[in-house]
């Protein structure tokens, strides 16, 4: 899923189609600080800017679990006009925060740039939370954002991934949603590198 959203929200922010500028811009950057001899580690990750600030915009873009875990108010609390009594159970919409403009200047376009400072380098924005937030953050949040920064590192150091139907074609809409979202079934080539 992670690729198919890069795929066809790559490149072009105008007319979001799958174009190679970023996918190149992450393998010169994997190639210059890892090289292609040996295999990415997590040290690598602070120094590839580029390729830690795709993969946060992929997770914020793509919510492959849009909601987050359900909450019981401690006391009764008053949300955008509505009254929400205490002990009532409340579940979290995570997309709602992942497509605010006033954290994203574009949030319905792909933009790793949405995690990089003015100089290039990596930065964190407190309203990126695909794991959730609070004292009830996904635990394993910290092994998982390590394995996907490996898994991506590794899968474009070695291959190049392209759609096999022309770029406008691509179909990113999700099969479905609900705790989850189910990408559409999709076919790509694999080239080696």
């Amino acid at each position: 899923m992670t690729f198919l959203y890069f795929w066809r929200h790559t490149g072009s922010r105008d007319d979001n189609n799958l174009c190679h500028p970023d996918l190149e811009r992450i393998q010169q950057e994997i190639d210059s600080v890892v090289g292609r001899d040996r295999s990415p580690s997590i040290v690598d990750r602070t120094k590839m800017p580029y390729t830690e600030a795709t993969i946060y915009e992929i997770m914020r873009f793509c919510d492959v679990i849009p909601v987050s875990l359900p909450r019981c108010t401690s006391r009764t609390t008053v949300f955008n006009g509505f009254s929400i009594p205490k002990g009532t159970y409340v579940t979290p919409l995570l997309t709602s925060v992942h497509y605010d403009p006033e954290y994203y200047k574009e949030p319905n376009k792909f933009n790793p740039n949405n995690f990089l400072d003015d100089k290039g380098l990596f930065k964190k924005t407190d309203a990126h939370m695909p794991f959730g937030a609070g004292k009830r953050i996904c635990l394993g949040e910290s092994l998982a954002r390590m394995e996907l920064f490996i898994f991506f590192t590794s899968l474009l150091q070695n291959l190049t991934f392209k759609p096999v139907v022309p770029k406008e074609e691509l179909d990113i809409l999700p099969t479905g949603s609900g705790l989850g979202t189910i990408p559409p079934i999709f076919q790509c080539r694999i080239l080696p590198r």
